[in-house]
């Protein structure tokens, strides 16, 4: 159970999250400031800096507790294959951002303004790394092994590709889409048969 402290700065986290988003979305990211975001979400600027460095990371950025990405690699049961407990951990997290409409607004800032994307790169970055270290630890394997390297990307790649894929409010849903292409990557990039 988090404190009532712990929920409160969530909240206000989100608030700032949502506003950015909004904001973007209306105004284009050049026309948008701190302070603008701070009188959507009825905060101060000193408290927005208490949660965000730049107006970009509250529009943009994921929170991704890389450890604990990690951690639920290792933690799957052994008999599972490394792409399994990858598509396990996957679907969890997908099925939790789903239900967030910051995730959705920004999955739609994305489409409209993808000059954002390059500006996600460490966010990603850091997401990838934490399933490599992830399934380092869960193999045995050294961090640039090949097989770890590739596990690593042609998953993320999966993961990216279900994201680009979706359509908010529409069918398949996200997990659904996440699983095709983690079939793919399993049917080793055999098409599936049409019926």
């Amino acid at each position: 159970m988090t404190s009532l402290r712990e929920r409160k700065k969530e909240a206000t986290r989100d608030a700032l999250r949502h506003a950015a988003v909004t904001l973007y979305r209306e105004h284009g990211p050049q026309a948008v400031t701190v302070e603008d975001i701070c009188a959507k979400a009825g905060v101060s600027a000193r408290t927005f800096f208490n949660y965000f460095e730049t107006k970009d990371e509250a529009a943009l950025f994921l929170d991704v507790s890389t450890e604990q990405l990690r951690r639920r690699i290792i933690d799957r049961p052994a008999p599972e294959s490394p792409l399994q407990a990858l598509r396990v951990v996957f679907t969890a997290r997908l099925e939790q951002v789903a239900q967030s409409e910051i995730f959705r607004e920004r999955t739609l800032l994305l489409r409209e303004r993808p000059e954002l994307v390059p500006r996600m790169t460490h966010t990603n970055r850091a997401f990838e790394a934490a399933v490599v270290a992830g399934l380092a630890a869960r193999t045995g394997l050294p961090e640039d092994d090949i097989y770890v390297r590739t596990t690593a990307a042609a998953a993320f790649a999966a993961h990216r590709t279900a994201v680009t894929c979706w359509q908010p409010g529409e069918d398949p849903g996200l997990v659904t889409l996440l699983h095709q292409a983690l079939d793919v990557l399993e049917r080793g990039f055999t098409p599936s048969q049409p019926g």
